[in-house]
């Protein structure tokens, strides 16, 4: 057996089914502990778990939904605390929702409960305890009863024990496999499962306002009328005790599972949204397992599980990547609409699922790898036959004196970065080379550099097999930057690339260094000896057409040193 419950349980020894405790009372326990409470209802922020034992009849706890036999409210404490006395009141000031048919029960262990008192007609509870020690202490309704509501107005307990923090804890499992020795493996690795994905699928599924449980009871069962692999409800989780034996490998299943807690739903409608959203946690989120085999022909997004997790995550992944999230909110609240899909993504869901499963069909393994930028896809420069590029004249464009001759002396908010660094003219000389392409660089000590405002530069209206720039990034590396080529037809072809800072190579694809400096010029004439680096960047061109001007992205931390054509 292997029990955690996550329930109000106060231990009491030998407490009798009345009020009092028959065992010799032992001597106080002073000191101070912390109380942790987990339950399997879900609450909003203005009724919290905490305010059921802040001191204050005025908060109280109040369940989102209704309270069943399976269902409970647990508090545990870090060190047993000594209790004389305890008195538990529910319901609303205007008397509605008071637990009447329920008991409180105390554990020194988690593991076994004792009934320390029950509900009278009022909605009150009251025990005498004697000073027994307790570390747990657990609400629950009576076998075969329910309440529309949970209200816990106040736990008050009478102990010397200081209860110095009170909190909502981490969402677990609680597992109860008694009878079936043989799933003692399969249980702790599924309850590890759980515990390890239940934060984050709270968060995935997070709504404003609203407080997922944070406790489901586990218990593995057998017979012809136990559902055939899991199912969740009224926080208890049943697991086929077969299924599990068959299936060792299947101890994920609980994490799908769990999804339904943090779910909190309160109807079991669409099922189909459900179920797929508790796949996409499961499939996409803690065991990716894609592709998963889909056919075009016959499948529909409405085919729940794993087929609309697949569309889910798509859609997440080219629309709204907190669609998911929303869904859930809608249907928690029984607002979800298939209009939604529109509202979200701004595509109805026809048409979403056309696009997902045009997409599937050109690359079944890749559907559901998130979209590359252009700039960090690898590409092969292009070929130069040495001597052929044409340097393209930047005298117009350039705005920065970003090379300077040693020892001179220039303004401190210039330089290539703007802070008063710059490259060496005489490390540089009059021109770069690499990969058989040559820059001119412009006059050192004037402006030489074009720092991008999103500026168009005028390019020889010829026809061009590629188009290269020489240039770096000041402020860390500069990502995804778009240049633009306008051809004389009109038609444009965008340019993306991801640029390396001076002082910091980083490879970006499509880059390559062009000229490396052992110093760079300060703007009082010293030398700043660290090594610097200008970079070529080369792009093919539509070389049936004619170019016409190139626009620079609208970031000053991109510079420009050069620009070159080759046929």
């Amino acid at each position: 057996m292997n029990k955690i419950p996550l329930q109000i349980l106060v231990t009491c020894g030998a407490l009798s089914a009345g009020l009092s405790c028959q065992a010799q009372t032992p001597a106080p326990t002073t000191g101070s502990t912390e109380a942790t409470i987990y339950s399997t209802l879900p609450s909003m922020t203005a009724h919290r778990p905490e305010m059921a034992l802040d001191g204050n009849q005025n908060s109280y706890f109040q369940s989102v939904y209704g309270m069943g036999d399976s269902d409970d409210f647990t508090v545990m404490f870090s060190r047993p605390l000594t209790l004389r006395s305890m008195r538990v009141s529910t319901g609303t000031e205007d008397g509605d929702n008071l637990l009447t048919n329920g008991i409180v029960q105390v554990s020194t262990d988690g593991t076994t409960y004792t009934k320390a008192a029950s509900f009278n007609a009022n909605g009150e509870a009251t025990a005498s305890i004697n000073n027994q020690p307790i570390s747990w202490l657990r609400i629950k309704v009576n076998a075969g009863t329910a309440l529309p509501k949970l209200v816990l107005r106040e736990i008050s307990l009478d102990t010397p024990t200081k209860i110095a923090h009170v909190s909502w804890g981490a969402g677990r499992a609680f597992s109860d496999y008694t009878g079936f020795p043989d799933l003692k493996t399969w249980a702790a690795k599924a309850d590890q499962q759980m515990d390890e994905s239940w934060a984050d699928t709270a968060a995935l599924l997070y709504t404003d306002g609203f407080i997922t449980p944070n406790k489901v009871n586990v218990v593995y069962k057998s017979g012809p009328d136990v559902t055939g692999v899991a199912a969740t409800g009224d926080g208890e989780m049943t697991v086929n005790v077969a299924w599990a034996r068959a299936h060792p490998e299947d101890t994920g299943l609980t994490v799908h599972e769990v999804a339904h807690v943090v779910q909190s739903m309160s109807a079991y409608n669409p099922v189909w949204l459900i179920e797929g959203t508790a796949d996409y946690v499961r499939w996409v989120k803690f065991e990716p397992q894609f592709p998963y085999k889909i056919n075009p022909k016959t499948a529909t997004y409405h085919d729940s599980y794993r087929t609309t997790a697949a569309f889910l995550a798509w859609c997440e992944l080219h629309y709204d990547s907190r669609l998911v999230s929303k869904l859930n909110r809608d249907t928690r609240f029984g607002a979800f609409k298939l209009e939604n899909f529109k509202t979200y993504t701004g595509k109805d869901v026809d048409t979403l699922w056309s696009e997902f499963l045009t997409a599937y069909q050109a690359d079944p393994k890749g559907v559901l790898m998130p979209p590359v930028p252009a700039a960090d896809r690898p590409r092969t420069l292009p070929t130069v036959r040495a001597g052929s590029s044409i340097p393209v004249d930047l005298s117009k464009a350039f705005n920065t004196v970003g090379i300077t001759r040693d020892a001179a002396t220039f303004d401190g908010a210039g330089g290539f970065d703007g802070g008063g660094t710059a490259f060496s003219a005489n490390a540089l000389s009059t021109s770069v080379s690499g990969k058989g392409v040559t820059f001119a660089l412009g006059a050192p000590g004037v402006n030489n550099v074009v720092s991008a405002h999103g500026a168009t530069i005028a390019l020889p209206r010829q026809k061009f097999s590629s188009l290269w720039m020489l240039g770096a990034a000041t402020e860390g590396g500069q990502r995804e930057q778009s240049f633009v080529v306008t051809y004389t037809d009109g038609s444009k072809q965008i340019l993306s690339q991801n640029m390396s800072d001076w002082f910091s190579p980083q490879g970006f694809p499509g880059e390559s260094r062009a000229a490396k400096t052992d110093y760079r010029n300060a703007a009082n004439g010293a030398r700043d000896a660290r090594p610097f680096s200008l970079y070529s960047y080369g792009f093919t061109l539509d070389g049936t057409k004619a170019v016409q001007s190139l626009t620079l992205p609208n970031n000053p931390s991109v510079k420009i040193a050069g620009v070159s054509l080759a046929p």
